[in-house]
């Protein structure tokens, strides 16, 4: 139960320092686009935490991991401890967490964090882009919606693909992401964007950590990060939880997490949405359309 607590009250101090209206902007033309990229956390009450979600941008050559291949160090970090190597991208973050327990020297290196890998990839070079949906640092708990908007460069040909990974906590290295990467331009450069719903199928074992599930071994606090068993497995489609009444994470804190069991049939995670923000011009334009309506209904009631 204190483990619980020390979860719970570290999620709602750090929430306290941060409040984000997450805007990223990249260097762009006139012909820039923005996007807002969505992620609600649709698991039922006492069910799971879906840690800040990293994402990019892509000219679909950036391929998160294989399924039946070893995971990469991104993978594993995103996996057992949700560090993204976008952390430092947050006001405070970081030294936050090291005030509550972080030793940095259990986080792996920038260049083996996922934003770290993609940035050294063909993608990152040729143009990608990549972001963080997060508002609690902790993540998002089941009901909570949160959007976060970036501005593109209209390259299509770098940026027509969209790649997302999240921790699915608590576990020792279970996560959802998509191993191909998703189309959000057709094939003549119209924006289709995107809105899918993320199964408990779609749960992934890293393979890089033994599913014990033991408190020591799930980050619910600062201090449990870069602790587990090494696995030396493949990713594969995640096994599922250990029965409840057997100590595992859904008898942890008195239940707080006895529905987070993904393998129930129809269980639902995540929805993501990907939307194409108005442009300025456009929106002053609708409220011109809409003034000029509201004008000339009086018109024609003075008449």
């Amino acid at each position: 139960m204190d483990v619980i607590k020390g979860f719970k009250n570290q999620a709602v101090f750090l929430a306290s320092l941060l409040t984000v209206g997450s805007t990223v902007t990249i260097a762009s033309t006139a012909n820039a686009v923005t996007l807002k990229v969505t992620v609600e956390n649709l698991t039922p009450e006492n069910g799971a935490v879906v840690t800040p979600v990293w994402f990019g941008f892509h000219d679909g050559s950036f391929d998160s991991f294989n399924i039946g291949e070893s995971a990469s160090s991104g993978i594993e970090a995103l996996a057992e401890d949700a560090i993204t190597g976008l952390e430092a991208t947050v006001p405070g973050l970081v030294e936050f967490a090291i005030e509550l327990g972080l030793d940095t020297n259990d986080v792996p290196p920038q260049s083996s964090r996922i934003a770290g890998l993609f940035a050294d990839s063909a993608a990152g070079q040729n143009g990608g882009v990549q972001g963080i949906v997060i508002d609690n640092p902790a993540g998002l708990f089941p009901g909570d919606v949160v959007s976060t908007k970036i501005k593109l460069d209209e390259d299509l040909a770098s940026n027509s693909f969209f790649s997302y990974g999240a921790m699915y906590f608590p576990s020792n290295d279970a996560f959802i992401a998509n191993d191909n990467p998703i189309a959000i331009f057709d094939g003549d450069g119209k924006f289709t964007g995107a809105d899918f719903i993320v199964l408990g199928d779609q749960v992934w074992d890293a393979g890089t950590e033994v599913n014990d599930e033991s408190p020591l071994n799930v980050p619910f606090t600062f201090a449990e990060v870069g602790n587990g068993i090494d696995e030396n497995g493949v990713v594969l489609p995640h096994p599922g939880f250990l029965p409840a009444g057997s100590g595992g994470v859904l008898d942890f804190g008195d239940g707080f997490f006895a529905n987070a069991d993904f393998t129930t049939p129809g269980f639902q995670v995540a929805r993501i949405t990907i939307e194409k923000v108005p442009e300025p011009a456009t929106i002053t334009g609708l409220l011109l359309l809409g003034g000029l309506s509201i004008l000339r209904r009086r018109v024609g009631r003075s008449r």
